[in-house]
């Protein structure tokens, strides 16, 4: 990774970790608020149900993504940012600047979600094929 850039996506970093840092601490917050009386309409309890699930889905991709910063920065302290985690090779500086926390070349990334999108149901996708 070139060094002269290196600067700007450290700063990139920390910016969208005091970001989230600050997101996470306001979902906490307004989780914590939640009235605990008790509803008269089952469709207000719905709501509410609804409302705190998702913001605890929220606040738990905050966290991941948190996570995923740190360790971007934690590469920048140890000379390997830029570097994907599967194949060793660098990751594009185009990539870098929309995702600055990429663990992943491009298609290091699409393998991997080419694979999560694999049936699981133990055929190959021409096995299915065949015995029709």
């Amino acid at each position: 990774m070139p060094t002269k850039k290196l600067p700007s996506y450290l700063s990139k970093l920390k910016e969208i970790r005091e970001t989230l840092l600050a997101d996470v601490e306001k979902n906490f917050k307004i989780s914590q608020e939640e009235p605990s009386e008790p509803v008269a309409d089952i469709t207000d309890d719905a709501a509410r149900a609804y409302s705190s699930q998702l913001m605890t889905n929220l606040g738990e991709q905050d966290w991941e993504k948190l996570k995923q910063v740190d360790e971007a920065l934690e590469k920048i302290k140890d000379g390997n940012y830029g570097i994907c985690s599967t194949c060793d090779q660098a990751i594009p500086e185009a990539r870098l600047d929309v995702v600055p926390f990429a663990k992943f070349c491009v298609e290091c990334l699409s393998n991997i979600e080419n694979e999560t999108q694999t049936p699981t149901n133990g055929l190959r996708k021409n096995d299915s094929e065949e015995n029709l």
